[in-house]
């Protein structure tokens, strides 16, 4: 089932010549819609579908033998069909009539929807991109794009055309909240009292904007979704496809019809977690799951070709890894599951096919893979690698580096591979276990050096410590995200605030921070620490009043490279560089006071640079925080610098401190009568873990009180329990003032 999120409002401001679009950040956008993921509910629904036709083997031949004509809708048909109310999980009949035919489809609309939310211009485009073309190809389209790919659709009506079916989903949308953007049903492709017997999918009308032309697109992408999970369905009718696979392949749709992808860098964000998870339960962290699922495709496709993905929808395995496995092989990929796993680990860090075809993409502007960034060479760590997981450490900055590595828990499946990169040479290289690796390249041939730990086993975490040394780079790093020269600066209005973000870097004290400016005058702010709440408020103080002054202004056009910088000098205090942290400046009165420059760089997250608009600028939307561009491929990024020293000397037995909060997969499971669990706490708080029985009655409290940042571990004794499934919950506070962390996971005793 397809989330996405698209909000986008027109507004001019001074100081650049055309108009300007202000983008609403997605955690603003989440206070007033949202989308949720329907999989918990329409999962039942395909294990209903599926038991209904174990049930009745003959059903599809039956009747299709009582089929004598296909439906032979004619525009202004009317038609009551059955549609799954979300919230209830019931059935109702929805009034629509036929608004449209094409080669492939029928499109009916609700009548309450009919003008207020969907126009005839609205069911054209939906036709034509269903039929005849999709962004990536103008003579084929979704129904063509999507057959070619996964295989036929299902035929229970005897009528080859899709119905599209155009709603107001119930899922307890009411104006703000969370809402579904389109649904495939496989309940009504058998019999019973609420199925439509037919090949139906929903797309949503509200909040989906079908009047604009990112509503229609946003749309569309959604159609090619579900339109593979119609196809998905047709070779899966008496058993349920692994959730992973099925919603990859969707993802996948719409990247071959030419749609956005996701926010990969979800994933990037997370790739210490089970690659075939899929958390449901959370609809904010699945879209995690989503990011990875459309990532992994991605690269099976760009490395393999679109032929290895009808093997897939097309396999009778059970099993994620044997799904994978009997493709390959039936495609002719000589490689097996494992192989591609630790080739698209390698890929997600080095993305470089000249140094080995399987260590890249042709697709361009992924994300790279975000690990732990290393600064002092000289330091210790340790780390525990989820199932199918990988978990990466990147030393930058320093020399004549040596590492050793410890295989912790003795797991045959963990192995590390290093990452060598300069700005002449690549490679890649194993690394094992108990012996000293030693690069005396690093800091020459190669400025980064990344290791990534794989653990490919399906079933245990596996755990690694090491030790490494080395010399530190004198001088200051560049923290920029302009890349290209300035191209003009927004007149503001007094009290309006510009801030830019950084990425922390550990190990590292800010020295200064540099600010171009356009004209001769100062600029104050301060320096905060960025909790990542929201965006990207709230910001924790660390040096304030700061002020940025230059005695120039600068010249038309701009003089390349651009000179009007002014330094702010911030050694005398002390600030650490281990969390993220944010510039940021307030407009001031004067108009005739600097502006500050920005540049316009590429669309795509994750973002740095913000602007606080009050109400009246920022109208039809409320006053807050906007990613501000000036057109639809690119953003504004303001023209703010830090610059980053290292910590001198040695650490060392330090464990690495955990980038974000994590509950693990227990193990074993199922088990009896003991099993491990395992967590990361990212920010000092009050952390609960607590498990519960399917009723939602507690039967054990296994954490409850303060802890510190670190990775933790619990054994969890089921002795005196009857057997069954029991869910576990970690809790965690911080007492910052930062979000709290919930996560929720599954175990079974068996005895």
């Amino acid at each position: 089932m397809k989330l996405f999120i698209i909000s986008f409002t027109i507004l001019t401001v001074m100081g650049i010549s055309y108009g300007q679009f202000v983008r609403s950040l997605p955690e603003q956008e989440s206070a007033k819609s949202y989308p949720i993921d329907p999989m918990p509910l329409l999962y039942k629904h395909y294990q209903e579908a599926a038991a209904y036709a174990v049930s009745h083997p003959d059903l599809m031949g039956h009747r299709l033998m009582k089929e004598t004509a296909s439906w032979n809708f004619k525009v202004g048909d009317a038609h009551s069909w059955w549609v799954s109310d979300l919230k209830t999980d019931n059935y109702y009949q929805d009034k629509s009539t036929c608004r449209g035919i094409g080669k492939h489809c029928y499109v009916f609309v609700e009548d309450s929807m009919w003008t207020s939310r969907v126009t005839q211009a609205a069911v054209d485009s939906i036709i034509n991109d269903f039929d005849n073309t999709t962004p990536a190809n103008s003579s084929r389209g979704i129904f063509e794009t999507d057959s070619l790919a996964f295989g036929a659709p299902p035929n229970v009506d005897g009528d080859p055309k899709i119905i599209i079916l155009i709603c107001n989903v119930r899922d307890g949308f009411t104006g703000t909240g969370g809402y579904v953007e389109g649904f495939f049903d496989p309940n009504q492709e058998v019999g019973g009292s609420y199925s439509n017997s037919a090949e139906i999918y929903y797309l949503d009308a509200n909040p989906t904007d079908l009047t604009h032309s990112n509503g229609i697109q946003s749309a569309m992408s959604t159609a090619a979704h579900e339109f593979q999970h119609m196809i998905n369905y047709n070779y899966h009718k008496t058993s349920v496809a692994p959730v992973f696979i099925n919603e990859s392949c969707s993802k996948l749709a719409e990247v071959i019809c030419g749609y956005p992808v996701s926010n990969l860098s979800l994933y990037s964000n997370e790739t210490n977690h089970y690659l075939f998870d899929w958390r449901s339960y959370d609809n904010t962290i699945v879209l995690n799951d989503y990011a990875r699922a459309q990532r992994f495709s991605i690269y099976l496709w760009d490395r393999f070709g679109i032929g290895v993905f009808k093997y897939i929808v097309q396999s009778n395995q059970v099993s994620e890894v044997g799904i994978l496995n009997d493709a390959f092989s039936k495609a002719g990929i000589p490689f097996t599951f494992n192989d591609i796993f630790k080739n698209w680990l390698i890929a997600n860090e080095l993305n470089d096919t000249t140094q080995n075809r399987m260590y890249g993409y042709a697709y361009p502007g992924l994300p790279l893979s975000n690990g732990t960034l290393i600064n002092n060479p000289n330091t210790s760590g340790s780390d525990s690698v989820q199932h199918v997981a990988a978990s990466y450490l990147a030393f930058k900055n320093g020399s004549n580096l040596k590492i050793t590595f410890t295989n912790t828990t003795g797991n045959a499946n963990l192995q590390v591979q290093a990452i060598e990169t300069g700005p002449a040479s690549k490679s890649v290289v194993a690394v094992p276990f108990g012996s000293e690796f030693s690069e005396p390249g690093y800091g020459t041939t190669y400025t980064t050096i990344a290791f990534v730990a794989i653990n490919q086993d399906p079933n245990y975490p596996a755990s690694f410590s090491y030790r490494s040394s080395g010399s530190v780079s004198a001088g200051a790093t560049e923290l920029k995200y302009d890349n290209t020269e300035p191209a003009g600066y927004y007149s503001w209005s007094a009290s309006d605030t510009v801030c830019v973000t950084f990425d922390a870097f550990p190990q590292g004290i800010l020295d200064s921070v540099r600010v171009g400016l356009r004209k001769a005058g100062s600029i104050s702010g301060g320096i905060y620490r960025y909790t990542g709440v929201q965006t990207p408020t709230p910001l924790g103080e660390l040096v304030a009043p700061v002020t940025a002054a230059i005695s120039t202004t600068s010249p038309l056009p701009y003089p390349v490279p651009f000179q009007n910088w002014t330094t702010v000098d911030l050694t005398a205090n002390n600030i650490s560089t281990d969390r993220p942290f944010a510039v940021a400046l307030v407009i001031p009165d004067d108009s005739g006071l600097p502006g500050i420059m920005m540049a316009n760089q590429p669309r795509g997250g994750p973002y740095h640079s913000y602007t606080y608009l009050k109400s009246s600028e920022a109208s039809p939307q409320p006053a807050g925080w906007y990613v501000v561009s000036s057109s639809d491929s690119t953003i504004a990024t303001y023209l703010i610098r830090a610059y980053v020293s290292i910590v001198t000397g040695i650490r060392h037995d330090v464990e690495l401190t955990p980038r974000s909060f994590g509950l693990s997969q227990n193990y074993p499971n199922p088990f009896n009568p003991t099993t491990n669990i395992e967590y990361r706490i990212a920010d000092f708080g009050f952390v609960t873990l607590r498990v519960f029985d399917v009723l939602g009655r507690q039967v054990a409290t296994l954490v409850n009180g303060l802890k510190s940042p670190g990775n933790y571990g619990a054994v969890f004794d089921g002795r005196g329990l009857p057997s069954g499934v029991y869910f576990y919950r970690l809790t965690a506070t911080p007492l910052s003032g930062e979000r709290a962390f919930s996560q929720v996971r599954k175990l079974v005793l068996v005895k």
